[in-house]
């Protein structure tokens, strides 16, 4: 069976495609997987233990559509499904194409009115019931990670992660500093360009490595499958960290782990998620600012608090089996 699977963007929600990828390929052993995604993104698949084929998005989606109409596929599964994608359903035409649920009016319901009609379920599992899958496999999904990275300690670490393409999931660096008198083990931060200014403000001592914009994709990853656990925002090393089932604290600001966006399959995952305000959820994916101004759902994180969750989460990994 030949067949495509559309997921042009983000790094989290095209990390969370090879779920469904192992599931088909687990179903269908010899099916021939190819996936459409943007360039950027490309990368990302040599983690990937399955083998697929990828095709990069063009700019035109007239020319896109007929790179995939010479490939004849017999099954097209869109996990994207946005108006691109479905331009593209109406320039295949195509008998066999499947749409993951976006449930857009439940989420607009949830940051508008703060009613919750999700399904209590990941999205990881709308995109395989998408798929006419029922599980993402029996056997686990690892990732391919280089190894031989140069690691800043040889004790056991902390992974931080800093990042998050909205300002709105990003755990502001003066509650960080707030944090850190209370956590005695060491600390790798990592993060990319947009957030190397505020990392330096990071105090300079033996037990903080910044890590921030010095490492590629598979170094980070590397980095997050040998911690003894995670901290991260909502964003896509959250969900890289989530596939080695680390220990992992997830600080959640204008978004919510009711989106169903969560660490999947994680078995020990504690949210960070202030409940009692009114104004959040306010977006499904973040803001460049709070629309607000005061930045709540981050600033009352209470700090005590999660510099003990932290120690907690951490001793845990450093007694699990490794």
């Amino acid at each position: 069976m030949k067949i495509l699977i559309i997921r042009f963007s983000s790094i989290g929600d095209v990390l969370l495609t090879f779920h469904v990828i192992h599931a088909l390929k687990e179903k269908h052993p010899d099916s021939d997987i190819h996936v459409l995604t943007k360039p950027a993104f490309v990368p990302l698949f040599r983690m990937l233990p399955v083998p697929v084929n990828i095709i990069p998005l063009t700019k035109s989606m007239i020319k896109t559509a007929s790179i995939l109409r010479r490939e004849r596929f017999e099954l097209i599964i869109d996990l994207h499904n946005n108006l691109r994608s479905r331009f593209l359903q109406v320039l295949l035409f195509h008998h066999s194409w499947r749409n993951v649920q976006k449930l857009n009016v439940r989420k607009w319901l949830l940051t508008t009115f703060k009613w919750n009609t999700l399904p209590q379920i990941h999205v990881v599992d709308r995109y395989l019931k998408a798929a006419g899958l029922a599980s993402s496999g029996t056997n686990p999904l690892t990732l391919n990670v280089p190894e031989g990275v140069r690691l800043p300690t040889d004790k056991p670490y902390i992974a931080w992660v800093l990042g998050a393409k909205f300002k709105t999931k990003q755990f502001p660096i003066v509650k960080i500093m707030e944090l850190l008198p209370s956590i005695t083990y060491p600390i790798v931060f990592l993060g990319g360009t947009s957030e190397e200014d505020e990392a330096k403000r990071l105090p300079a001592n033996h037990s903080i490595f910044n890590w921030v914009n010095k490492t590629t994709l598979d170094e980070a990853a590397f980095v997050l499958k040998n911690a003894s656990m995670v901290v991260s925002n909502d964003t896509g090393l959250m969900h890289l960290a989530a596939f080695f089932n680390k220990p992992m604290l997830v600080l959640w600001g204008s978004t919510s782990e009711a989106f169903g966006m969560g660490p999947y399959r994680c078995t020990r995952v504690v949210h960070a998620e202030i409940q009692s305000l009114s104004c959040r959820p306010c977006s499904k994916i973040g803001y460049k600012q709070c629309p607000k101004g005061h930045f709540k759902c981050m600033m009352l994180h209470p700090s005590q608090r999660l510099a003990s969750q932290i120690n907690s989460l951490f001793l845990e990994g450093t007694e699990a089996p490794r």
